[in-house]
């Protein structure tokens, strides 16, 4: 036999709302993202999307609706601009400054000695981790997904870097929905819902207040 990642997993996420997945590592957070997004299929149940079972949409559709903005984003080696143009051919620099300006980057961008027009290195090596999520964050919203999804998004970045990431997921509320796995619960408070799971089940849900209040299991992790 063998042991399911997650099981018995049921939840609902309304339209441009954000949401949260917590509990410890190896819990099943990323089990559920990877299945939100179609990297596999369940084995049983099933996942609508607007309604629709996703496994009857093809994956262009599936990728047009959700982007995922991982820990590590990949940046090509050209200018921050042809990075952002990559996922929108006909750019305008007032796209360009909005994205930026909601994902928190565009200050860092402009203090450049190049601006916009700087050359970022192979994979990014010249801005931080902090930066390069933040513009990967940029290029998503360019992409205009209804549905953004980050994976451990903040786990290694410093404080300051995370509050920025957590002000850029205010400015989207209402205009995406925002689902997000966190292992700093910090990062995920202000989430309309958070889903607590262990062991692969869903254990309980609410507002941070609510499952502070409520949940033993997720007091004690927010405490460590």
């Amino acid at each position: 036999g063998y042991v399911r990642a997650v099981d018995d997993v049921s939840f609902y996420i309304r339209r441009g709302t954000t949401m949260g997945l917590v509990g410890e590592s190896g819990c099943g957070k990323t089990t559920v993202l990877s299945l939100i997004s179609r990297l596999y299929d369940p084995d049983s149940g099933e996942i609508l999307l607007d309604g629709v079972p996703i496994e009857t949409l093809d994956q262009d559709t599936v990728r047009g609706s959700i982007t995922v903005v991982s820990q590590m984003p990949y940046l090509f080696n050209m200018s921050i601009r042809d990075n952002l143009a990559v996922v929108k051919k006909d750019l305008t620099d007032e796209e360009m400054l909005n994205a930026c300006k909601t994902a928190c980057i565009h200050d860092d961008i402009v203090a450049l000695p190049d601006g916009y027009d700087t050359v970022v290195g192979e994979g990014g090596v010249q801005m931080s981790g902090g930066q390069r999520q933040r513009l990967s964050l940029a290029r998503s919203l360019l992409r205009e997904s209804p549905i953004i999804v980050m994976d451990e998004a903040t786990s290694a970045l410093d404080n300051i870097t995370q509050s920025e990431i957590t002000r850029a997921i205010e400015e989207m509320r209402g205009k995406h929905t925002v689902i997000m796995v966190a292992h700093r619960l910090s990062t995920v408070i202000g989430c309309e819902r958070l889903f607590f799971i262990s062991q692969g089940r869903v254990v309980a849900s609410g507002t941070h207040q609510e499952l502070m209040e409520g949940c033993d299991e997720y007091r004690r992790l927010y405490s460590e």
